[in-house]
């Protein structure tokens, strides 16, 4: 394609040059860059026309496809006679347009623009001769050859000052520097340029946590982004600060650990070999990646020998990464080929050695706004005040070169001795055959971390009410606390507490926490998580057994007040869902409970109500049975804590194999007693306290003479030892306390008797060993007072209660030994036993006189279709003395609602509650 160029006289003589280029708007619009491969002008300083001669090859393509040209020389002559001048320039590639600062954008602002005109014969009279014109008219091959000849464009000069040519040979140096660095596998092509940033969270675990603790241990399924529940100034990431490798830390330090990591990290020189022994620890390694383009986050989790090479770490990241990046077709199978271009490990320069380059991929870096570590619903929207690299500052990192003499580990441990940012990674990812992006990574070690995060129910199956506390647990790691933030609705409603009541106000609404792990220098900012629960909270149900039956006892205590006050002593058997569940699987017509509907007796709903039934009551001393495990520790436990509570609880069970996962618990107010240390909260299995006691050295220094004569007896009645010693199970809990005014110790114990109705000797027995045990301690602590509590499956005419009242049992007593030779624990095990006879059992005068809270027995404590009794006891020394007692339901009462559990009643045994007061109590 052959363009004129004309010069055009106007008068007078020659000033500064400037030059015209004429070409079409399609040709400047084009997507893909216009390369203009050379050009050259000779002008002949005249003020005659000058005409040039330029030719341009175009491949006419669609649209947006590159456009190549080149053109030969001008030849201008004034009169045979002539300056010449030689403008010669080699133009570069064009960065598209979404590159920010080009040369091409600032090349574009320094050129004037001028129209020519509509008429294609008449062009626009040019300046003064003090400029030379080049007006450069390019043709538009046709299309395709069907199709006619299209109507030229209007022609569009461009002013090209000597700054812009000055500006087009930095952008020569430029794509120079960029050839140079990417000798170094560092610098990206712009057209590869990675949209993937994100940062690497690199922890040292003991052994006692899983490396998989982030899938495992967290209830993933009802994670939601905190950032829709944090304000702009609560988004941002804090600084770390805190370094777990340090030699000698500060006790402030060493607390940062939770309880059960305390054993695997402490900050002592003497104690740093643990690191270099431990063939069990490991570090593990979260790649959080964030598509800038996308909006897409991803995570890559790996588990690694502390002691790897870094150079095979970050060979084993760069596969990972590939997997999850890489658009290659997978290769056949066989020897993995290893890439020539390995990861990258950059440090931040000493701010005195700081040298400014620029580059794109330094750019790139400088964007990079590090993603929640445990946040995987982030979109970039964290900064991170230390953390960013500022694009003006872009080469204050150098390359680390001595990747191979060193290990992950002490990678970590470089990186977290200085602030977050001080270390990256970049690693190229391979997307296709001729394509290489390098992703860039802020390395971030040991921030503060959560390791668990649990509630009773989990955050899809408990039940929530109003005025029922709900209780979130976190371990953490590297932290010293939790910041536990609660909305309802996306309101917050409670701001740092792991403990949280919903209240009227919350009903119908959706409960969600955000979780912050914090530590001295690090706010934990960036670390949050947040958790939904799935169920909405809902309005608490009526409850007969409190009010109106019990309103005395729900009013507000003040156990701080200066005044007397008695103490209040509750006992519930709050029905172990190992027990109720049964009926699950079972038949109609076996069916236990087959008047509760399924929803009413799940544990998720029943245990809520119990714990909202205890606390209002408000007891100094709580004695439960029927507790599962898991029902203690997610939901007993947390929520009696948070209360001010202390407790512990003991597991029926000969052992692991048994499969019984229930037993009893007692708690007691640290606002009336003094905390217990765990020693002295003592679990007495009936078996060991049997064997214990009738070895023939207890039996002769005790004054319990009928100890000798329940010796003899098993020793004639092998199946009752074979049940009593191997057999059963069953718990008696005893535990000291002291009151925090008087200094008054109490003994107080909790148990839970075999509940077979041809057991009556079996339990008569246990109650005379449980018994001894409590004088012992009753000595033991100078003659302290007693409370006993608990299920003794005995009603208030039986051998049980006889011995307990009155002191003593009779053998002829028909309803006690009526099956000591007929009971069997399993059918034909006992053989003849007619030669057995019963014998007299009763109290030594050192065992103190018992009393009943209730000096009328309820109607019933244990109600279901087929059975109601009182089974269930509040027993104390009789030098207390029963303020009051709490009402219970008759049997009126339940006429409407059948029997027990059921909507209203979360258990089959109704509690109990007493007012006791003793000396100066």
């Amino acid at each position: 394609m052959k363009v004129e160029a004309v010069g055009v006289g106007g008068g007078g003589g020659v000033s500064s040059p400037s030059i015209i280029m004429s070409q079409t708007t399609k040709s400047f619009s084009s997507t893909k860059p216009n390369l203009l491969s050379k050009y050259q002008s000779k002008v002949i300083h005249n003020s005659a026309a000058v005409t040039a001669t330029v030719e341009n090859g175009v491949e006419g393509r669609d649209e947006g496809s590159t456009a190549n040209a080149s053109a030969d020389r001008s030849h201008c002559s004034r009169d045979g006679a002539a300056d010449s001048i030689t403008v010669s320039s080699k133009a570069s590639s064009i960065s598209s347009s979404k590159s920010k600062g080009s040369i091409k954008q600032r090349i574009k602002n320094a050129m004037g623009r001028k129209k020519v005109h509509e008429n294609k014969d008449v062009r626009e009279e040019s300046p003064p001769v003090s400029s030379i014109q080049i007006a450069v008219d390019v043709k538009v091959e046709k299309k395709k050859q069907q199709q006619g000849r299209k109507k030229k464009k209007p022609k569009q000069d461009i002013i090209i000052s000597p700054e812009a040519i000055q500006l087009e040979k930095e952008e020569v140096q430029q794509q120079q520097l960029a050839a140079q660095l990417q000798q170094d596998n560092f610098q990206l092509r712009s057209s590869n340029s990675s949209p993937w940033t994100g940062r690497v969270v690199g922890l040292r675990l003991p052994s006692s946590v899983d490396p998989a603790f982030d899938e495992k241990c967290k209830p993933n399924g009802r994670r939601v982004d905190p950032s829709l529940f944090l304000g702009d100034k609560d988004k941002k990431c804090g600084s770390t600060g805190w370094n777990p490798w340090e030699e000698e830390g500060s006790d402030s330090q060493r607390s940062c650990l939770d309880d059960r990591h305390k054993n695997y990290f402490s900050f002592h020189h003497s104690d740093y070999d643990y690191y270099e022994n431990d063939d069990k620890c490991q570090v593990s390694i979260d790649v959080h990646l964030f598509n800038k383009k996308d909006g897409i986050s991803m995570k890559i989790h790996m588990a690694r020998d502390p002691s790897e090479g870094l150079d095979k770490t970050l060979q084993r990241l760069k596969i990972s990464m590939e997997k999850k990046l890489s658009k290659k077709k997978k290769k056949k199978k066989g020897k993995q080929q290893v890439t020539s271009v390995s990861p990258v490990v950059w440090r931040k320069r000493e701010r005195q050695h700081v040298v400014r380059e620029e580059t794109s991929y330094f750019e790139d870096l400088a964007d990079i706004i590090p993603i929640n570590l445990c946040n995987p619903f982030s979109e970039g929207g964290v900064t991170h005040d230390d953390a960013s690299v500022p694009a003006e500052s872009c080469s204050e990192y150098e390359k680390v070169d001595d990747v191979n003499s060193f290990s992950i580990e002490e990678l970590l441990k470089k990186a977290n001795k200085d602030d977050f940012g001080k270390y990256a990674i970049s690693v190229p990812i391979e997307i296709s055959q001729s394509e290489t992006m390098h992703v860039p990574l802020m390395v971030d070690p040991c921030p503060p971390t959560i390791t668990s995060v649990a509630t009773f129910g989990s955050f899809d199956h408990t039940r929530l009410f109003e005025n029922t506390p709900l209780v979130v647990e976190v371990c953490l790691l590297f932290a010293k606390k939790a910041k536990i933030v609660w909305f309802a609705d996306g309101e917050k409603v409670c701001h740092d507490n792991h403990c949280y009541t919903p209240t009227k106000s919350d009903v119908g609404k959706l409960l969600t926490v955000v979780v912050t792990p914090m530590r001295p220098g690090h706010d934990g900012k960036g670390c949050e998580e947040a958790y939904q629960f799935k169920r909405r909270v809902d309005a608490l149900p009526p409850m007969p057994i409190l009010s109106p039956l019990r309103d005395e006892f729900l009013v507000h205590r003040d156990r701080l007040q200066e005044d007397k006050q008695p103490l209040r002593v509750v006992s519930y058997n709050i029905l172990a869902d190992q027990n109720a569940s049964r009926d699950v699987n079972r038949d109609a017509d076996d069916m236990i409970y087959s008047h509760c509907k399924l929803d009413d007796i799940i544990k998720w709903r029943r245990h809520p109500l119990i714990v909202h039934e205890i606390l209002q009551y408000q007891g100094d001393i709580v004695c439960l049975q029927e507790v599962d495990r898991d029902v203690f520790d997610g939901l007993l436990q947390p929520c009696l804590k948070a209360h001010g509570y202390q407790g512990y609880y003991s597991e029926k069970g000969l052992d692991d194999a048994s499969g019984i996962r229930e037993g009893c618990a007692i708690f007691w107010s640290l606002d009336v007693f003094e905390s217990v240390r765990l020693p002295d909260m003592k679990t007495h299995t009936f078996r060991e306290m049997f064997q214990d006691f009738m070895c023939d050295e207890r039996l002769h220094k005790s004054e319990w003479t009928t100890l000798h004569d329940v010796s003899n007896l098993l020793e004639e009645h092998d199946h009752l030892k074979h049940v009593l010693f191997n057999k059963l199970g069953h718990v008696l809990q005893t535990v000291v306390l002291t009151d925090k005014r008087s200094k008054e110790k109490i003994v107080v114990a909790n148990t839970h008797l075999f509940y077979h109705p041809h057991a009556a000797h079996v339990k008569c027995l246990k109650m005379l060993i449980a018994c001894r045990q409590l004088e012992i301690e009753h000595i033991e602590n100078e003659l302290s007072p007693i409370i006993f509590c608990g299920d003794y499956n005995s009603t208030p005419d039986s051998g049980v209660m006889q011995l307990l009242l009155n002191r003593f049992v009779d053998s002829g007593d028909e309803e006690t030994w009526k099956h000591l030779c007929t009971y069997e624990w399993e059918e034909g095990a006992g053989g003849d036993l007619k030669h057995v006879s019963s014998i007299d059992v009763e109290y030594p005068p050192s065992f103190p006189q018992l009393i009943s809270a209730y000096d009328k027995a309820p109607d019933f404590t244990h109600f279901i279709e087929c059975f109601a009794a009182t089974l269930d006891y509040i027993l104390a020394s009789s030098n207390f003395e029963v303020v009051r007692s709490a009402s219970t339901l008759s049997f009126d009462d339940m006429k409407e609602h059948v029997a027990m559990p059921n909507e209203f009643m979360a258990s089959d045994h109704i509690s109990l509650v007493a007012d006791l007061s003793f000396g100066d109590l």
